[in-house]
């Protein structure tokens, strides 16, 4: 007898332990935020609903309440609810706001609460059962009698990024502009191609001008990619793969990212994918964007881009677009807009005009992280693609071959080796007497210039000159031993230059700006494989074609070895900056800057212009909703006539 009241008595201590235990810690225990979805019973439709919701607890400090901030992500609005939680152990009361609930049971992770509640029209009674881990909340409503699901809430804690951005002192942002000023106008291969000195100098007092009082992190990042922008090189930028991983996640790893693809014609921003809960044809047109118009939008990100030359403003609105290959590894539109546009409440506001409807519509969704974003875009679109899914060859209606390449990044592929895979493709349009080819290179914007080489080769019927012949210029060859304390590389051999200088038997003097680095060989002349193609090329080219594709492009043309269908690319036939890089980290922003380190300029003075196709096609805004290929189309009657 002893013994069962003795058992007796424990398990109430232990029950009210428990009870205390979990009730005062249960604020402290959800305290953040949460993501995940809102399942209820829609009874007009008598169907089960689902809605993407997002669920902050803030605690106070005695642990007893909480403030509750809700967003509801109703498929086209969003809903904001704000709500206080408390609770009172003693009295076993839980409150959400003025309604009162009995805590009937509490366990381990679980309460269990009963009241009474609207539901519809009546109040009825009410049960709610929360259980909670350290990383899921699950909140399960049911009423009336017997019980019957209402709603739940099914919830994962959400990775937060609570570290606010570093305010720069103007002293660090005067050592960092010394930096990055001495830096740039030492080495820098082409910083006075499109600037003159003068003008340059101009730049630079405007932007030092700038620097002479505290600024965010993000204010001074902007101003350096808006300076190197103006240097009109491609591969001078704030490269986004070698920032500093702090830094990153304090700028870029937030909830801000539209659930949109899109792609720009005709200065109109049209959604290619959706991972939003708005339903909005393929083909719609963004109009606005938390009150900006688009155009807005264009010109202030077109700050920010890089290209090579004067003449490239539809290569730089085509490094605006978030494509899937783009999006999911680093975008300038995702890095950028919310640094210019900044959110309020991880919302986007958006007008748009349905592609189905011709009508304006108006909505609100979620912003999302980019780990939210690319998943939900597998859900709906299949797989990310990989480099190597960039890499296609297939007979086409039986008539033509068509091989893809939307990428020369041959050391990422993992699969394909793309010289086996080139000499594959040819050996089958030979194999089966096919007398068409086209290329499409779209979305290729460089790589490795093996590729564009050995195409070559390929389309070649008669030896022609050296491959993408060109010079290799420096502006410095001299030691420079301070600028090592903020710069690296991967090139022992350039650190050994810039600690000693340039050996002089690897230079010689050009012009009154320039050394020529010799005894580097140039890719030798270029003569025609065995099975090369005897029949008639088409290379589909766009605006994002640039460095190695570009000078593919621009041998192409100059020798006919095809014809060339689609849009002006990028790249400059002045030459351009590239080879090797150096990465200048500035030394209190950490803010990174890719450098080249040569001048690849041609053999004879060329125009401040890219690669013009032989058969100009001008996009449609029509045609992504139309999902129309009008190049390929173009070519295709082409190849009939």
């Amino acid at each position: 007898m002893k013994r069962l009241l003795f058992t007796a008595i424990f398990a109430l201590i232990f029950t009210a332990n428990t009870f205390s235990q979990t009730g005062s810690n249960f604020f402290k225990a959800v305290a953040g935020k949460w993501q995940g979805t809102l399942e209820y019973q829609d009874y007009t439709s008598n169907k089960r609903v689902t809605m993407t919701t997002l669920l902050t607890f803030k605690p106070s400090a005695d642990g007893n309440s909480a403030e509750t901030f809700t967003l509801y992500d109703d498929f086209g609005k969003v809903y904001i609810s704000n709500g206080k939680e408390r609770i009172d152990t003693a009295a076993k009361k839980f409150f959400e706001d003025d309604t009162e609930f009995a805590i009937e049971s509490v366990e381990d992770g679980k309460l269990v609460l009963t009241g009474k509640t609207q539901d519809g029209n009546t109040v009825e009674p009410t049960r709610k059962t929360i259980t909670f881990t350290n990383d899921t909340l699950t909140i399960l409503k049911e009423t009336r009698t017997p019980w019957t699901f209402r709603h739940v809430y099914t919830f994962k804690r959400a990775v937060e990024n609570n570290e606010s951005f570093k305010t720069l002192s103007a002293e660090q942002l005067r050592e960092d502009f010394a930096v990055f000023k001495k830096t740039l106008t030492t080495i820098h291969p082409g910083i006075y191609r499109y600037n003159s000195p003068e003008n340059l100098e101009k730049e630079f007092a405007a932007l030092e001008e700038k620097l002479r009082s505290p600024l965010s992190e993000s204010d001074f990042f902007i101003l350096i990619s808006q300076f190197t922008n103006k240097l009109n090189c491609g591969h001078t930028y704030t490269n986004f793969y070698n920032q500093d991983e702090k830094l990153k996640n304090r700028l870029f790893n937030r909830r801000n990212y539209l659930p949109f693809y899109f792609k720009i014609v005709d200065g109109k921003m049209l959604i290619t994918e959706n991972a939003s809960s708005k339903k909005i044809s393929a083909g719609s047109e963004i109009v606005k964007i938390n009150g900006f118009s688009a155009k807005d939008i264009i010109e202030r990100l077109l700050t920010v881009t890089k290209a090579d030359g004067t003449s490239t403003l539809e290569h730089r609105l085509n490094s605006l677009e978030l494509t899937r290959n783009e999006a999911e590894s680093y975008a300038l539109f995702d890095w950028y807009f919310p640094l210019f546009f900044p959110l309020k409440d991880e919302i986007f506001t958006i007008e748009a005009i349905d592609f189905a409807t011709k009508k304006t519509t108006n909505f609100q969704i979620l912003a999302m992280t980019k780990a939210e974003r690319t998943a939900e875009m597998a859900k709906r679109y299949g797989p990310t693609p990989t480099y190597d899914d960039g890499w296609k060859f297939e007979i086409r209606e039986n008539s033509f071959g068509y091989l893809k390449i939307d990428n020369s990044i041959t050391w990422r592929l993992k699969t394909i080796k793309f010289e086996k895979f080139l000499a594959d493709a040819f050996a089958g349009l030979r194999t089966r007497n096919i007398k068409n080819l086209v290329i499409d290179l779209r979305g290729n914007g460089g790589g490795s210039m093996d590729i564009g080489f050995q195409l070559s080769r390929y389309l070649t019927k008669k030896k022609l000159a050296p491959y993408a012949a060109s010079r290799r210029l420096v502006r410095n060859v001299a030691a420079q031993k301070d600028l090592l304390k903020n710069i690296s590389t991967y090139s022992d051999e350039l650190i050994a230059s810039l600690e000693k200088g340039v050996p002089a038997n690897e230079f010689r003097k050009f012009d009154d700006k320039y050394f020529e680095i010799v005894g580097r060989e140039n890719y030798p002349a270029v003569e025609p494989y065995e099975n090369n193609f005897r029949g008639k090329a088409f290379i589909i080219a766009d605006s994002s074609n640039a460095s190695a594709t570009f000078q593919f492009l621009d041998y192409v043309k100059t020798n006919k070895l095809a014809s060339i269908v689609g849009q002006t690319t990028g790249g400059n036939r002045q030459g351009i900056n590239g080879g090797n890089y150096f990465f200048l980290s500035l030394p209190n922003s950490r803010v990174e800057v890719d450098i080249p380190v040569y001048f690849q300029a041609p053999l004879k003075p060329q125009k401040d212009e890219s690669v013009v196709p032989d058969v100009i096609v001008k996009k449609d805004f029509n045609d992504i909703g139309n999902n129309f290929d009008r190049e390929l189309d173009t070519i295709k009657k082409l190849i009939k006539k």
